[in-house]
């Protein structure tokens, strides 16, 4: 089954580079080993970090017609920064995964199945 691992930090903490060169190395370094592991593994989909939300445009229908602003939708603490697809066996196994990385990044992870059907089954 698919699973998308949706990536959120405090976009505030690394502008204001609370995070040292040398912790960004070694995230980047895991996450190309990890990657590597996946694979091998047969695991792996695809992954791609996404840009600052400074540089993000929400459209949204307002009276009843598409307008397109600058900025996220809404104010939020924490960004969405990163999506990784996975493929793999079971829902464990992609908890499995995504446990992997919150433990060497510290940041949370969401995991959300990718439906293989008609909305409602899964």
């Amino acid at each position: 089954m698919k699973y998308m691992l949706l990536g959120y930090t405090n976009a505030q903490t690394w502008d204001d580079q609370v995070v040292s060169a040398e912790e960004v190395q070694r995230i980047c370094d895991f996450y190309e080993q990890f990657e590597q592991e996946l694979r091998a593994s047969g695991e792996w989909v695809g992954s791609e970090g996404l840009a600052d939300p400074s540089h993000t445009t929400t459209v949204q229908q307002v009276d009843g017609v598409p307008v397109a602003t600058d900025g996220p939708y809404a104010e939020l603490k924490e960004s969405l920064v990163s999506f990784s697809i996975i493929d793999v066996a079971s829902h464990d196994r992609a908890v499995e995964i995504a446990a992997r990385v919150v433990g060497v990044t510290g940041e949370p992870i969401e995991i959300r199945p990718i439906m293989d059907g008609p909305p409602g089954d899964g």
